[in-house]
């Protein structure tokens, strides 16, 4: 779950910096940036919570 996440949020980082070099709007770029953090504190909860530690 955990490797899936960080995939996801490469994946969202890519998209991100590809816009910037696209377009130049880095808001585009922050938001992804944001919404990859949140899933990796999801993740990192879950996998805590699943585990036991």
């Amino acid at each position: 779950m955990l490797a899936l996440s960080i995939l996801v949020i490469a994946v969202l980082v890519g998209v991100g910096l590809l816009q910037v070099y696209l377009s130049g709007d880095y808001g585009s770029f922050f938001r992804s940036i944001g919404i990859g953090l949140l899933l990796l504190l999801f993740s990192v909860g879950f996998y805590r919570k699943w585990h036991g530690t």
